[in-house]
């Protein structure tokens, strides 16, 4: 009898940690759960401008829709600012969408800029007016497409296959820069400032090669 009890004990013992495993395991499949090309307005928290950004700089967008994320954060890194001022020329502003950062937990994304307004609510200008010129998805794909095939073959020739797979990373990172383009002095976004995004996340290994 009393052997009988030990092995039921551990009957249960084995179910109990099978059952805590499956909550787990299910639990990161949740929190893994996929975004696809999903649509999200966002708004701007601080300045962002060609003249007084640098590159390297991170600055974070405050989601609006869709409303499973409202209140989350965007987080982005200017690529590029480049002010012409007084100078003839025009002036540049790049940067990309790298995280969707949430109460637990962020999200590696990318994102394609859709539509932009000023903080005034007016689509497709600054904040000075002037009208800028924005990559178009499809041409972030042309781009893509190049750059991946050029940044394979440089890395294969400095380190084999390990640096090919290395270089076409580097090279779809670049087809993801979103890149404004005006020519006025300056390109400035106000705090409040809206963006539409198209939103995918990525596996935490890819966004960490990137």
């Amino acid at each position: 009898m009393l052997q009988f009890g030990a092995s039921g004990n551990r009957a249960r013992l084995t179910l109990l940690l099978v059952s805590i495993a499956g909550t787990v395991l299910l639990s990161g499949v949740l929190e893994a759960q996929e975004i696809k090309d999903q649509k999200f307005l966002v708004k701007t928290l601080s300045p962002l401008s060609a003249s007084t950004n640098q590159k390297g700089d991170v600055f974070t967008l405050e989601v609006l829709e869709p409303a499973e994320y409202k209140g989350s954060m965007i987080e982005g890194e200017v690529l590029k600012a480049k002010a012409s001022g007084k100078v003839k020329g025009k002036s540049e502003l790049a940067f990309k969408f790298r995280s969707l950062v949430l109460p637990d937990r962020q999200i590696p994304i990318e994102a394609d800029l859709a539509g932009v307004s000023n903080s005034k609510g007016v689509q497709n200008v600054d904040e000075e007016g002037h009208v800028i010129g924005k990559s178009s998805k499809k041409r972030d794909v042309a781009t893509t497409a190049v750059a991946t095939g050029l940044g394979a073959l440089i890395g294969g020739l400095a380190g084999g296959g390990s640096g090919a797979a290395k270089g076409a990373a580097i090279g779809a990172a670049i087809g993801l820069t979103i890149a404004f383009s005006t020519k006025g002095e300056d390109i400035q976004f106000a705090p409040g400032s809206v963006f539409e995004l198209r939103v995918t996340s990525q596996p935490e290994e890819k966004a960490a090669r990137k």
